[in-house]
Formats: C-alpha cells, sequence, structure tokens
C-alpha cells in the first residue's frame, strides 16, 4: 500500500490505520432472489476489497495557541488568518480508504471527536460511488464501526440509496481491520466495568492519536503542529477535558492520557447499562475492525 503525501509525519498520524489493513469478504447475507442481485452484491463487494484507488484532500487547523507553532501570532488575527492547511493524498483499496474514513471522524453521540475527516470523506465517497454498478442494480455500500454493540461511540458512513422498507436485499459483508486494538484481549481476567471502559478509551484514543507519530507532528514546526492541535482540540472540547498544557509542550502522552481519564466515566456508565457484566461488555468490543455492508435491490 502506498501512502504519499507532502508531509510525511501527518501523513504517518493520519493513515496509520491504513498499515497492515486485513481485508475479508464474509460472502452473501440474507440474500433475496433474484440470483442477478446477489452477484452484484458479491462482484460489489470484491471490487470494494480488492481494487485500489487514489484521494487526494486537504487538512486544516487553527493556530489558537502561538506555542503550536513556536512564533508569536496575533491574538488580534482573524480565524482565516490563524488557519493552516495541508494537502494530503492517500492510496488505498476502497474498504480501506472507507475504513480509514469511518474510523478517523468517531462520534460520541451526536458530536465528532475529531471533526476533521470532512474533506477526505467526500473524496472517498465520491470516489467509490463512481464505481458502483448501479446500471444494473440500486447499490447501498454503508461502512459501520462501533467501538462495542449498540454503542454511543461509533460512526457509520453510506454510499449510494438507502433502500426503500419494502425492498428484496441482497447482501454481502467485508470486514475491515480498523487499525484500533482487540480490546477484548487486553481487558485483565475477572475485568470490572471501569476496566473494560479504561481498555476501550485507551484503544480509542490510541487509535486516533497514535503516540509516536502525534508525538512526531506535535515536535514538528509548521501546519503539521497546528493540524493534529486542531484534532486534540476538538476532542478535548467534546470530553471536556485539559490538554492546552500537554500540547504546548508536545506531551502526545500526558495528552492522551487526559483524553483517556475524561472518556472512561462515559464508556463505564454507558458499559454498566448497556451489559448484564463486565466480561459480557468485553467480548463485545469491536474496535479493531470496520464492517462494510453492500446492499442490492430491483431499481
Amino acid at each position: 500500500m502506498d501512502l504519499r503525501a507532502s508531509s510525511t509525519v501527518l501523513d504517518t498520524v493520519v493513515f496509520v490505520l491504513l498499515v497492515g489493513a486485513a481485508v475479508v469478504v464474509l460472502g452473501g447475507l440474507d440474500t433475496a432472489e433474484p440470483a442477478d442481485y446477489d452477484r452484484v452484491a458479491d462482484e460489489t463487494a470484491d471490487v470494494l476489497a480488492t481494487s485500489t484507488t487514489e484521494v487526494t484532500f486537504e487538512r486544516s487547523g487553527t493556530v489558537t495557541d502561538h506555542r503550536l507553532l513556536g512564533v508569536v501570532a496575533s491574538t488580534e488575527a482573524s480565524p482565516a488568518e490563524r488557519t493552516v492547511t495541508v494537502s494530503r493524498r492517500a492510496h488505498g483499496t476502497y474498504a480501506q480508504l472507507l475504513a480509514t474514513v469511518a474510523v478517523a471522524n468517531v462520534t460520541l453521540g451526536p458530536r465528532s471527536l475529531t471533526g476533521t475527516g470532512g474533506d477526505m470523506e467526500r473524496e472517498v465517497t465520491n470516489a467509490t460511488a463512481r464505481v458502483l454498478p448501479t446500471g444494473e442494480a440500486n447499490v447501498e455500500v454503508r461502512a459501520t464501526w462501533r467501538a462495542y454493540a449498540n454503542a454511543t461511540l461509533d460512526r457509520e458512513l453510506v454510499v449510494g440509496r438507502r433502500p426503500p422498507p419494502d425492498a428484496d436485499l441482497s447482501a454481502t459483508a467485508v470486514t475491515v481491520a480498523s487499525g484500533f486494538p482487540n480490546v477484548s484481549a487486553r481487558t485483565p481476567p475477572d475485568p470490572t466495568y471501569e476496566d473494560v471502559a479504561r481498555a476501550v478509551a485507551r484503544g480509542v484514543v490510541a487509535g486516533l492519536f497514535p503516540p509516536g507519530p502525534t508525538a512526531d507532528a506535535l515536535a514538528s514546526e509548521g501546519p503539521d503542529r497546528a493540524v493534529v492541535a486542531e484534532r486534540y482540540r476538538r476532542a478535548s472540547a467534546v470530553l471536556d477535558a485539559d490538554t492546552a498544557d500537554a500540547l504546548a509542550e508536545g506531551n502526545a502522552t500526558a495528552a492522551n492520557q487526559r483524553l483517556v481519564d475524561a472518556l472512561v466515566p462515559r464508556l463505564r456508565a454507558d458499559l454498566t447499562a448497556e451489559f448484564d457484566s463486565p466480561e459480557a461488555a468485553a467480548r463485545a468490543t469491536s474496535l479493531d475492525r470496520v464492517r462494510i455492508v453492500v446492499r442490492t435491490w430491483s431499481p
């Protein structure tokens, strides 16, 4: 897989989820007649899992603290004057790019944790839409990531038309590695809800802000630092976490820990309400995968 851009450091942060991503085609799901629509669903899933494409997009960040760039920024400057933009390029299979977009802009309830995936999302969904065989059938592609079953921490991305309620559907699923860790393998024996919540929080934060590449970006000068700091700023606002000093010092480990500590109580309450036991909660985690479902039906 080829990852190229004008800045290696920030690309590593943005696209670390693509590295080593696995794609598994699961086959037909609840398929319906006629068989041609089954074939279209299967073939479309195969195209998404094996065919590659390249997209170019932009990332932006607003300099809210002059220490982020190592220069004195005017407090009277307009937001546009304090905004830096970098151009990025990503290459991978359609399924990998859809999965990357899904996890790059994870939501907690109605709010995005990073809010920075819009331009890439548009480019990836447009590229995907162009390869859908809409002349043969109606087609919908749905990429879904959830931290665990029925989680409020999730992300769903849809390309194509939504099927009507009475449509006879053919469907095929593709599973793509998200780049986030397998939390169920990292929880201790006989875990508590706190243990599971902390494992999930650590996995999500590490996935969104990989410590090594993120630290490199924060230690760099220029737009990389500002763009990564913008993602931290948005996550901090959603979680009500104070990461300003850690970011100014370029301390990604400290910034990540503050995000984790702020996220844990929310997840613990959600897991306690949703699952009968911590063990069941741990088994239900699914941070490490994105499920992509192709559905087809008669025009």
